[in-house]
């Protein structure tokens, strides 16, 4: 059960902090595309950043993170011999990275190819595609 704690914690933690330092940060977000993150996204799915918002999209991505080392922690919390731990980390880290990361790209994916993309327009966007019916 404490490492249930540390690990809702740490989800927290890692959540609140990527909000304060990215998602609310005008300047991070106006170049957000160009982080290492978006890259890989944006060349693995083939994403269209100009029909994504980059604040859901970074929530995304920031949820993921942070779910990502909170289950890496809890899963290391199991053992107390340090090289096992670490062994144990790098077993679980990258897999969930990338499961997680292919959810994310797929949903976009999926997203991007609907006509009425409600998940990243603007509400004026919406308006006009309304207006067009």
């Amino acid at each position: 059960m404490k490492s249930l704690y540390l690990g809702l914690g740490c989800f927290l933690f890692i959540y609140v902090l990527y909000l304060i330092m990215v998602i609310f940060n005008k300047k991070k977000m106006k170049n957000f595309f160009e982080t290492n993150q978006a890259k890989y996204f944006i060349s693995k799915y083939k994403l269209n950043t100009k029909k994504i918002n980059p604040k859901p999209f970074a929530n995304a991505i920031a949820l993921a993170n942070s779910g990502v080392i909170a289950l890496t922690l809890v899963i290391t919390e199991i053992t107390t011999n340090y090289y096992l731990k670490l062994l144990i980390c790098l077993i679980v880290l990258l897999p969930l990275t990338f499961i997680s990361y292919s959810i994310i790209g797929n949903i976009y994916k999926k997203k991007e190819g609907n006509k009425n993309v409600w998940f990243y327009t603007s509400r004026k966007k919406v308006a006009k595609i309304l207006e067009r019916k």
